[in-house]
């Protein structure tokens, strides 16, 4: 083995067991691109490829750094000593850590300085619990809560799993042990326990990055007049809302957030989606915004064109593509709605643009022939608003969101039936649109969709009269 400095040993440890990728502050969101990976059987053949979200991806490096690190360990004494502190530099669990809760007790009771336990080295945790029946809460709770408290340069706190009951301790263990660390927090919790996360997030002064799904429950209601409506998170750049956000936008739109950028919002009910807290939130924070998500249901459009004008900055947008826009454009747009257009936007992603497995009762029909032909409609309208130069001149990329649309584009030209020849028909003209526009359009993986051969559809009639004869 090559007499290196243990620095530098530790360096390529780190790069082989993809260290930075786990580590980075930036949560994933949908403009982040999909990776895909082909499938293979028994026999070594191709059976296909399958899509993985950013957060999957994440997932599945954090498995294999594991076991980089562990065969690293392995490989010989030196490398061991170097590389032990390692194995706790991220900790990813399934089920309540019983056992690595023992092995953190026991290095920091061993230890003669902070700096000696294997806590220590811990910067990400994700606590992808699932909470089986047979679990009491509590002992999940109580496990993580003890994690907490041997990390205190913990910089990522991921739980994807809704917590049950009180989140009261956790955030007390955060508090305590990782206030001045933090830079960012995914947690998922109940609504009635927001008002336990508006007492922790001023204690959370250094965040950069936060994810908050809030799921229905209880009756408990943030009024502005509280005491945490003046909350500042003056380091706080991308700042992600989901299931029920708008307990939470209704206060956030006081809060001080000088450095946010990114906003992401995805709501489930049509009361979420019209919520007019998330126009006022606009309206005091999207000035500074530089990219804007947002995601609901087919049924619950949300005000894109006032949102657009509270933006000014915005260069990058994802919307449902299948939302209706009868008050997004000029026409029939009641009095003092903006126009649907902005002069910076250049990059667009797209949610339900095809014409994939499509749900009748989302778009309020009873046949899946007629939610095809009406999504088609709002599929048209969104792609001729978006190629108007005078509205969006700066508009240079489309990126469809949906695996499904990839996957749709691939059978529809290798198919003969009525249903492919309709979806080959709409997918050609949506490719012209977008080239006499010059819009570049990509998939869900980041890469450029190559155009649809434009005289496929009459070719493809033409050989079908062939086979006929």
């Amino acid at each position: 083995m090559p007499d290196l400095p243990s620095e530098l040993w530790t360096q390529i440890f780190d790069l082989a067991a993809d260290q930075a990728l786990i580590l980075q502050h930036r949560l994933p969101t949908a403009m982040s691109g999909l990776e895909h990976f082909h499938q293979n059987n028994l026999g070594g053949w191709s059976t296909g490829w399958s899509a993985e979200s950013m957060q999957q991806q994440l997932n599945w490096v954090q498995r294999r750094s594991y076991r980089t690190k562990k065969a690293i360990v392995l490989t010989c004494k030196r490398w061991r000593a170097l590389e032990h502190e390692s194995l706790f530099r991220f900790l990813c669990f399934r089920a309540a850590p019983s056992r690595l809760c023992d092995i953190l007790d026991t290095s920091a009771a061993a230890a003669t300085t902070t700096a000696a336990s294997l806590g220590w080295w811990t910067r990400r945790i994700h606590a992808d619990v699932t909470f089986d029946p047979m679990i009491q809460f509590e002992e999940v709770h109580n496990a993580l809560v003890r994690i907490l408290r041997h990390c205190p340069n913990l910089e990522i706190l991921v739980v994807p799993r809704t917590l049950h009951g009180s989140f009261s301790a956790i955030a007390d263990a955060l508090v305590c042990h990782a206030a001045n660390s933090l830079r960012a927090l995914c947690i998922n919790i109940q609504a009635p326990m927001l008002h336990e996360l508006l007492a922790t997030l001023p204690a959370l002064p250094y965040i950069c990055a936060a994810h908050i799904n809030l799921h229905p429950g209880g009756q408990h209601v943030i009024t502005p007049a509280g005491s945490d409506d003046r909350i500042r998170l003056p380091h706080l750049q991308q700042l992600s809302l989901s299931g029920c956000p708008h307990q939470l936008i209704h206060v956030a739109k006081h809060w001080h957030l000088p450095a946010l950028r990114a906003l992401s919002l995805s709501c489930n009910t049509p009361t979420e989606a019209h919520h007019p807290a998330i126009p006022a939130f606009l309206a005091a924070h999207g000035a500074q915004l530089t990219a804007l998500e947002l995601y609901s249901k087919p049924d619950m459009p949300m005000p894109l064109a006032r949102m657009l004008a509270a933006c000014p900055a915005l260069t990058t947008l994802a919307f449902n593509g299948d939302w209706a826009f009868d008050l997004s454009s000029d026409e029939g747009a009641p009095q003092g709605t903006p126009p649907f257009a902005h002069a910076c936007l250049a990059r667009v992603g797209l949610h339900g643009l095809g014409l994939h497995g499509l749900v009748p009762e989302l778009y309020m029909l009873d046949t899946p022939l007629e939610a095809e032909r009406e999504a088609a409609r709002m599929n048209e309208r969104a792609l001729a608003l978006l190629c108007d130069r005078a509205r969006f001149p700066a508009l240079r990329c489309l990126r469809v969101l949906s695996v499904a649309v990839v996957r749709e584009r691939e059978r529809v030209q290798h198919d003969w039936g009525d249903a492919a020849r309709r979806l080959a028909r709409a997918w050609a003209h949506w490719d012209r649109m977008l080239a006499r526009a010059e819009i570049q359009l990509e998939d869900c993986f980041g890469e450029v969709l190559p155009p649809w051969p434009w005289d496929y559809t009459e070719r493809h009639e033409d050989e079908v009269k062939q086979a006929e004869d």
